[in-house]
């Protein structure tokens, strides 16, 4: 008998760990920690984890460019203690890269991951891993990731770059920037679904 109640328990347990609202599931979410604003940052994305954006490009104007006049979606796909991914696409399912932020030795680290996103000619290789390391400008909303030496290296006119990620938990929407030269590169606001 006290086998079984003893099963009986725990399969309560398990189910109310495992149903109920979103509230409860955030009770699961582990304690990261939010010292810096890099790493309060991470915590309020992984908060986000599963979650999808859905928007456009709100510069540049020029109709030629891949990511303008089309629908842009970006869900925070996978989240771990040390890493998050979020899968960016466009026209809604064609594949374009992932963004990947990480916690290094050195800080909050992001890099564009564009394995996938096209096909490449025999021997190509893909410019990919390209990034930065956040900088003391943000906060535990917005940070600010100037390109890296790999950057410089594998991409020399980007080693300017600077890659801004920002979310507002009021308007519920997600910003990706990309400035080069301190001229505005690239927007795109993206509202959460």
């Amino acid at each position: 008998m006290m086998r079984y109640i003893n099963v009986l328990s725990a399969l309560v347990l398990f189910l109310s760990a495992c149903g109920g609202n979103s509230e409860d599931q955030t009770d699961l979410t582990p304690d990261l920690p939010s010292d810096t604003p890099q790493e309060a940052f991470f915590a309020n994305l992984f908060s986000l984890c599963g979650e999808t954006f859905i928007g456009e490009s709100t510069f540049p104007d020029d109709p030629d460019h891949d990511l303008v006049d089309t629908e842009l979606r970006a869900t925070v796909e996978t989240c771990t203690e040390e890493q998050i991914k979020v899968d960016f696409l466009r026209d809604g399912d064609t594949w374009h890269a992932t963004w990947v932020l990480e916690k290094r030795e050195d800080g909050l680290h992001l890099s564009h991951d564009h394995i996938g996103d096209k096909e490449y000619e025999e021997g190509e290789e893909p410019e990919t891993g390209y990034g930065g390391y956040a900088d003391e400008s943000g906060n535990e909303y917005q940070q600010y990731f100037p390109a890296d030496d790999y950057t410089a290296e594998i991409l020399p006119e980007a080693a300017t770059n600077v890659w801004m990620m920002e979310y507002d938990p009021e308007e519920e929407t997600f910003v990706y920037a990309l400035e080069r030269n301190e001229e505005p590169r690239f927007r795109a606001v993206l509202t959460k679904q």
